[in-house]
């Protein structure tokens, strides 16, 4: 590589830096580098949006870029279902299986079906706020346990999951007017404590879930509030 070559990958990598503000900066810098080498476009797209909420100000130019990219292996036809899918199931590769694929058949294209811009933009940021949903749902569950056990009292996952689709319903307008963009929560994992507070002892052993259970409900409740949110 000649010194402009190089002049040119540092400031790409620097000004990429400055675009997401990654709470690990090393890491994404060495992923960075490593995906300049990567030859797989699904890969570089996933790249280019991790370390993205759908509040984050550059979120839009990282859709664009994603799309572009990925559209590369076909010229011609564009983006395809199947890889469209694929990108969809790294962009998730965190979340539990099941949930997972209850997301996927959600929102998942034909193989051979052309996906638009808009198709695709709406999928990873739903994407990447189930991504968030699952994440603050886990911080919840543990704030509701009993006695540092993996159980949760019944009647305060309950009231959780009533909460959950007015957090997300938040969300969405937050995402759509700008405001509020610094906060990345979506105000789930906060409920914790208030629940908690209001908590009864001696529970019989028949009113406790486990985290299984609770975050297969939460996902129902994410299902069916999302496509009423115009991301």
């Amino acid at each position: 590589m000649d010194d402009e070559g190089l002049d040119r990958a540092l400031q790409n990598a620097l000004l990429a830096l400055l675009d997401v503000k990654p709470k690990d900066p090393i890491k994404f810098l060495a992923t960075h580098f490593q995906m300049e080498c990567e030859t797989n476009l699904v890969a570089k797209a996933v790249h280019l949006l991790q370390d993205m909420t759908i509040y984050h100000p550059a979120i839009e130019e990282r859709l664009l870029k994603a799309y572009s990219t990925i559209c590369q292996y076909s010229e011609e036809d564009g983006l395809t279902g199947d890889i469209y899918t694929d990108l969809l199931v790294k962009l998730i590769s965190e979340s539990p299986a099941y949930q997972k694929d209850v997301f996927l058949q959600h929102l998942q294209s034909q193989s051979t079906e052309y996906v638009s811009f808009d198709v695709f933009r709406s999928g990873v940021l739903t994407s990447i706020l189930f991504n968030q949903f699952v994440l603050e749902v886990r911080v919840l569950f543990g704030k509701m346990c009993v006695d540092n056990h993996d159980t949760a009292p019944t009647f305060l996952c309950k009231k959780a999951l009533r909460k959950m689709s007015k957090c997300l319903a938040e969300a969405a307008k937050r995402s759509v007017s700008g405001v509020d963009v610094n906060n990345s929560s979506l105000g789930i994992s906060e409920l914790g404590s208030p629940f908690r507070r209001t908590m009864t002892k001696n529970l019989p052993t028949a009113d406790y879930v486990k985290m299984n259970t609770f975050l297969s409900e939460a996902v129902e409740v994410f299902l069916r509030e999302v496509p009423k949110i115009k991301l």
